[in-house]
């Protein structure tokens, strides 16, 4: 039984309900073929039921971006906050948006129905705009905060932000393109790592580099000894004949 038929059903359960819904109807029949009245079917109520909690599919849209990013903030939250060591955050964080169950959160037909919305409605495009803002915001947190503890490299955190989502989103067309979990799974591992290269501190490299000052600073210093022990072999001399 529908939980709209529950009269103990909360309104935002309803609400949800009806959202949950609307993203299956948007991957079986597109946005143009998400009537009102197939959403209720789908739902398993009368039409006129769905206009009391959505009074046009434009408000049902604008609600389920919203939706849409509280389901990836919540993931966000519970993953990050499950990662208690800095360093384990970074990595908790990019094997969360580099990960399966990042790009399986909400279903890309409804996704792409609503960015492909955003060109046609300002209002759809203000809550697209808020979600990445969102979750742009977040990310640029953690990465700052991974700049100030020293875990990576100091940079302009902003283009960090930017590069990392790029590579999300692009990873996610990808997918849809492909059409491989597995291909997904290794890409998001191979970007996974080069991001962890390009943010991290090379600690090899710092190693090698320290290695190579010290064998520099050693030869110089060897140098000098020797110079030092030719002078004061000399004026050992000079004091003799004195």
């Amino acid at each position: 039984m529908s939980a709209l038929k529950k009269s103990k059903v909360s309104l935002e359960d309803r609400r949800i309900e009806i959202l949950e819904h609307f993203q299956q109807v948007l991957k079986d029949e597109g946005f143009e073929g998400a009537s009102i009245a197939k959403i209720a079917k789908r739902v398993g109520v009368n039409p006129s039921l769905l206009i009391h909690y959505f009074p046009t599919k434009e408000e049902m849209t604008v609600e389920l971006v919203d939706f849409i990013l509280e389901k990836y903030e919540t993931l966000g939250s519970q993953k990050i906050k499950s990662a208690k060591q800095p360093e384990q955050r970074l990595e908790t964080l990019l094997d969360m948006v580099f990960g399966i169950d990042w790009i399986s959160l909400v279903d890309s037909s409804a996704f792409y129905a609503c960015y492909y919305l955003s060109f046609r409605n300002k209002r759809v495009k203000e809550r697209m705009q808020k979600m990445y803002m969102r979750f742009r915001e977040r990310i640029l947190e953690e990465i700052k905060t991974f700049m100030d503890e020293g875990i990576i490299e100091e940079g302009d955190p902003e283009v960090s932000v930017d590069f990392i989502i790029s590579l999300v989103e692009g990873l996610a067309f990808n997918r849809n393109i492909s059409g491989g979990t597995q291909h997904y799974l290794e890409m998001g591992t191979h970007f996974k790592k080069r991001v962890l290269k390009m943010l991290k501190k090379d600690q090899d490299q710092v190693s090698l580099t320290n290695l190579d000052e010290l064998k520099q600073f050693k030869k110089k210093t060897t140098i000098m000894i020797d110079q030092l022990q030719q002078q004061v072999t000399q004026l050992t001399k000079q004091i003799k004949t004195l």
